[in-house]
């Protein structure tokens, strides 16, 4: 690293809440091998969290953390990552996700490259930092109040300028599936809400005027000036019912003019409402199936309940689905919940729902600890009915293996649906299904997301999702190329930046990342280099993983429906059809993922990864060679090497 820091601010922020202590962390004690962002987070979490301390215990750690290009005029650069024990995985562990918005910059602003939060306060506290000064004060005021309340509360007292993380209800009563959430609605699932309840934590909020110190502007005028011209491709929007609510513009994070799925929306009544993909839709189906007026808006609403409350949309999806299985069974009644699914559709019944599980009120305080933990409360009988299961979160079963056999391994190495590399694959598809549709929307034909994908993922069958050829070679790069974005941090709704209108071949440049970072930091590197933090930060966690239980190819294993319910449907790809090995599409309908195809996939992609063919395993000489040979004696204790 060079002597004088730039990108970086060089300091992290840690705060102990049941000592009421405030001291701080060198940034670039970290950085050095693993970036920032989520590298910097898990080594600390590789440090400070022994696999006995529960996810709501004193001695878990909240972890804050933006990156290098955090709030230095990079677009696509707004977002922070947090890393924490999770309570929503079954068994607790381990977990990550990644929040937009703008408090990741302010926070940068204002001094501090992330927050490590750990202890308990004695009373409910929230933390201020104003420009390098923090206090821990009293949250009495704030203690109970959902989300929007906190927000305006907070802006009234330290101006419109303030950014913040907090969460609601849910998070205070310790809700598994609680979330945090920012002052621009963004959000992170894995009861990270709840480990900030459990310190009796409310909000963390910044006001920041500094700026991060950049090694070269002029480069990073250029680099950023190329960004803008690349990321002119074909925008992909949310499968909405155009007659009920129309789009209407960005809704962008800090410093951000790229496309986006997250917009402004505005219903037929003439509502304004700010959504992305999931939160948007996953109230849409019961909500059309009734005749209320302006009933778009109460899908508005659920979103905004849900937020509220700071309960994650995902779980309440799939506690609908299977409060509809089991009643459809005759499993569960009206009598034993108190929920009445006639009104399902409706914006008091999703106001009750969410309320319930919230508040943990009457059979909500079953459904507050997750369907994964649904089996311990009411038999086995109670997961037959949730048939969908994805090991460690439960939900998340978005483009899924069985559709596009490149997902297999990136779902089999993960705790948590690992929705940053999906989309790098979907988004692809998405924009050659959008071309297929109007051309002149996208430029990505068969022939450039097949030229696109050979470019950065390493093979040229690596597109091609009629073979699982190349799908291992392919898992390294996406996985390294991800765990590189989440450590600078940039966004998987803009980033890599693989196909554009703009280039002689339609395809984009897979350098671009590591071209913002040496501008930005003035440490010179390339493509190969900066995928090398990636391989080291995935060797990180998959250190981490194992020492907390992971089995290693025991556990590397797609969830199992993917190798048995075949592929009926799906909302954003709803004729199931993909880039075949000529110019015509290739329908999935009925797609299974093979599991002897699958074994030998795992096995080339451990081989790539310098890992135990056999086991699955980390090898010394590779932990060596990627500069981590102080994690090599807590595996060898653990026999995990």
């Amino acid at each position: 690293m060079t002597t004088e820091v730039f990108g970086w601010t060089g300091k992290i922020l840690s705060v102990d809440l049941s000592e009421s202590k405030i001291s701080g962390l060198e940034t670039m004690a970290y950085a050095d091998r693993f970036l920032g962002g989520r590298g910097v987070a898990t080594r600390i979490y590789w440090e400070e969290v022994s696999p006995e301390i529960g996810a709501l215990d004193p001695g878990n750690l909240l972890i804050l953390m933006s990156g290098p290009l955090t709030a230095t005029g990079v677009p696509g650069a707004p977002r922070f990552e947090v890393v924490s024990k999770s309570p929503m995985l079954n068994p607790e562990g381990f977990c990550y996700g990644n929040l937009g918005g703008f408090f990741g910059p302010y926070l940068k602003r204002a001094g501090y490259d992330g927050v490590v939060i750990k202890g308990r306060a004695e009373r409910p506290s929230y933390i201020y930092i104003n420009d390098g000064n923090v206090e821990i004060l009293d949250a009495s005021w704030l203690w109970g109040k959902g989300i929007y309340q906190v927000r305006d509360l907070l802006k009234e007292k330290y101006g419109r300028q303030v950014r913040f993380v907090t969460t609601g209800p849910a998070g205070e009563n310790l809700c598994r599936s609680a979330t945090l959430m920012t002052d621009h609605e963004g959000s992170a699932t894995g009861g990270y809400g709840a480990v900030m309840g459990s310190k009796n934590l409310k909000a963390i909020a910044v006001s920041g005027s500094g700026q991060p110190a950049v090694a070269h502007p002029e480069e990073l005028k250029e680099s950023i000036s190329l960004t803008m011209r690349l990321s002119e491709r074909g925008t992909l929007r949310i499968p909405i019912p155009k007659q009920h609510v129309k789009y209407a513009g960005k809704a962008s994070c800090y410093q951000c003019g790229l496309d986006c799925l997250r917009g402004k929306f505005i219903t037929v009544s003439g509502r304004e409402a700010v959504s992305k993909c999931g939160p948007l839709a996953f109230y849409i189906p019961e909500v059309m199936q009734r005749r209320d007026e302006n009933k778009i808006d109460i899908a508005f609403d659920a979103t905004d309940i849900c937020n509220d409350f700071s309960l994650c949309i995902g779980e309440v999806r799939s506690i609908i689905n299977w409060l509809n299985a089991c009643y459809d069974s005759g499993f569960l009644s009206e009598n034993d919940t108190g929920i009445n699914l006639n009104e399902l559709g409706t914006r008091e019944f999703i106001e009750q729902l969410v309320s319930m599980i919230a508040r943990r009120e009457g059979f909500g305080d079953i459904l507050a600890d997750g369907l994964l933990r649904i089996g311990e409360k009411l038999g086995d009988k109670a997961l037959a009915h949730f048939p969908l299961i994805v090991p460690g979160v439960g939900t998340g079963t978005g483009y899924a293996p069985r559709m596009y056999n490149t997902n297999a391994m990136l779902y089999a190495l993960e705790p948590r649906t690992p929705i940053a590399m999906l989309h790098e694959v979907s988004y692809m598809i998405a924009r050659w299904l959008l071309h297929n549709i109007r051309p002149e929307l996208s430029p990505t034909t068969a022939e450039v997301y097949r030229a696109a994908a050979t470019k950065f993922w390493g093979h040229d069958k690596a597109w091609d999702l009629t073979t699982y050829e190349g799908k291992a070679e392919a898992s390294v790069k996406i996985q390294d190329r991800t765990y590189v974005k989440d450590s600078l941090l940039l966004c998987d709704c803009a980033w890599p930046l693989m196909d554009s209108f703009n280039t002689p071949d339609n395809t984009g440049d897979p350098a671009l990342e590591s071209k913002l970072f040496t501008a930005v930091t003035g440490i010179e590197t390339d493509e190969t280099v900066l995928l090398q933090y990636g391989e080291r930060i995935l060797n990180q966690q998959r250190a981490i993983l194992l020492r907390e239980g992971w089995k290693a190819k025991e556990d590397d294993v797609p969830a199992e429906f993917n190798f048995t319910e075949p592929v009926k449907q799906d909302a954003l790809n709803p004729r199931l059809i993909v880039p075949g090995p000529t110019e015509e599409p290739v329908s999935i309908k009925g797609n299974v993922l093979d599991h002897k195809k699958f074994e030998e996939v795992r096995e080339t992609y451990y081989k790539l990864r310098g890992w135990d063919p056999e086991t699955g395993l980390q090898k010394e000489e590779t932990l060596e060679r990627l500069g981590m040979s102080d994690v090599i004696p807590e595996l060898k204790k653990m026999e995990t090497i």
